[in-house]
């Protein structure tokens, strides 16, 4: 696993964002050096919006950590809006219209 000077020892997942799905995450890395080359080559494959790339402790809640994240193969800021649905939609579409329009 990748460590730190402290003896914190991290993983890194990486995910992706397709037009019809939010994603999950698809592998685990125990170095940020393999997680971000990933996640750079996954986001240029044909229908990947967006492949990012979260740092956390496994076990311990509050760790996670966003890295970066790509679009073809180009790393973004970590601020700009992400493509495609950040949520499932199938459990909003359920809702009543008026809980669908304020949330």
């Amino acid at each position: 696993m990748g460590s730190t000077s402290t003896g914190i020892s991290y993983v890194y997942s990486v995910h992706t964002t397709r037009p019809d799905d939010i994603g999950a995450v698809e592998i685990l890395f125990t170095t940020e050096r393999q997680a971000v080359e990933y996640a750079k080559d996954r986001s240029r494959d044909w229908r990947v919006l967006a492949a990012s790339v979260t740092r956390f402790v496994v076990g311990e809640l509050g760790t996670r950590h966003p890295v970066v994240w790509f679009v073809d193969g180009e790393a973004q800021p970590h601020r700009k809006a992400r493509p495609g649905r950040l949520y499932p939609s199938a459990a909003a579409d359920a809702l009543p219209t008026v809980l669908r329009e304020t949330t």
